[in-house]
């Protein structure tokens, strides 16, 4: 595993603004890495994903006709998501995935652990992989009626975790997720008459099915999420020049407009170039030296809404100190 950037992709957009004083602000939207939840050994570097479900049998209410397929293409779509998010930061060097494993396990997964363990050691040998991800049932329950305008269905998956080095268990782990859709008139007439879920349907339920691979994938892979950071505006001449720097994305050259102004007579506007300069240290990926910024600029000003603004600053640095350290061990650095 090798690291990728841990802090690009950074997108600004100004949300909105006050009028006087630290209520004159803004929010910045950035990209961050987070870890995986789960930290796998670092020579866990090949992983296989396999598709383990049978067809759904039904649960005492009465299936579609075309339940069977339209299952298929929600376990199909789970796959699909899980793979795209691991290839998104490509974690692992291969991920093989495996649409008919029960060709290598008939009876499923349902046997005596030291027997699965057993089975799977063999399994990933010959994969070549030293880790596996199984997704092991899925279901849908449509409890809807003919009635109902919106129709409610519920989606679930079981999904199995095995580690050939280490551990003595296979781990699983469950799913379920409520599903409404909105079927036009046409496709109520059909959804009654021919007891058939229409293409709409099916959209919405990949839709679905790719989310629930992507959710499972990130228990084992790094990801990327959107957030936003407050930014202070002022009405002098020189923070307005940085701002404008900050819409083009140049942080460096704002940075030393605001390291400028942190030195300011002025306690509203040293409050303000010392918190953007927080800012920019983590726009630049120095968390540490953000962190040093934000506390300085807590004592300069004896306001209790900018101190509040620091705190949570401070505090959501503090958290992405540990992430990165966190993200450094599980990329193996």
């Amino acid at each position: 595993m090798k690291p990728k950037h841990l802090l690009l992709s950074i997108l600004v957009v100004f949300l909105f603004s006050g009028c006087y004083t630290t209520n004159n602000f803004g929010f910045v939207d950035m990209q961050v890495m987070e870890p995986a939840v789960v930290s796998l050994p670092d020579s866990v570097v090949n992983l296989a994903l396999v598709d383990f479900h049978r067809n759904p049998v039904s649960n005492g209410i009465e299936f579609k006709t075309n339940a069977d397929s339209v299952v298929n293409c929600y376990a199909a779509t789970s796959l699909k998501g899980f793979e795209s998010q691991t290839d998104s930061v490509q974690y692992f060097h291969h991920v093989a995935v495996v649409h008919d494993g029960l060709d290598f396990f008939p009876k499923g997964l349902a046997l005596p652990d030291s027997v699965l363990r057993s089975k799977m050691s063999a399994f990933c040998d010959s994969m070549g992989v030293q880790a596996l991800v199984g997704l092991d049932t899925v279901w849908i329950s449509d409890n809807s009626t003919n009635k109902q305008l919106v129709k409610r269905v519920v989606l679930g998956s079981r999904w199995s975790f095995f580690n050939t080095l280490g551990g003595s268990n296979t781990y699983w782990k469950i799913y379920a997720d409520t599903m409404l859709w909105i079927p036009n008139r046409a496709e109520i007439i059909a959804y009654e008459k021919n007891n058939r879920y229409p293409k709409t349907f099916v959209n919405v339920l990949e839709k679905y099915g790719e989310n629930n691979g992507i959710r499972v994938a990130m228990l084992f892979v790094p990801s990327w999420r959107w957030t936003d950071r407050l930014i202070y505006y002022s009405g002098n001449e020189e923070m307005k020049r940085a701002d404008s720097l900050v819409v083009k994305n140049q942080w460096e050259e704002a940075a030393e407009i605001w390291t400028k102004m942190a030195k300011s007579d002025n306690k509203n506007i040293e409050a303000k170039a010392t918190y953007n300069m927080a800012l920019a240290c983590e726009m630049l990926g120095h968390l540490e030296l953000a962190l040093e910024w934000a506390s300085k600029s807590y004592h300069v000003y004896n306001n209790e809404d900018h101190k509040q603004k620091c705190m949570d600053y401070i505090n959501i640095l503090a958290t992405r100190l540990q992430q990165q350290r966190k993200l450094k061990k599980q990329f193996g650095g």
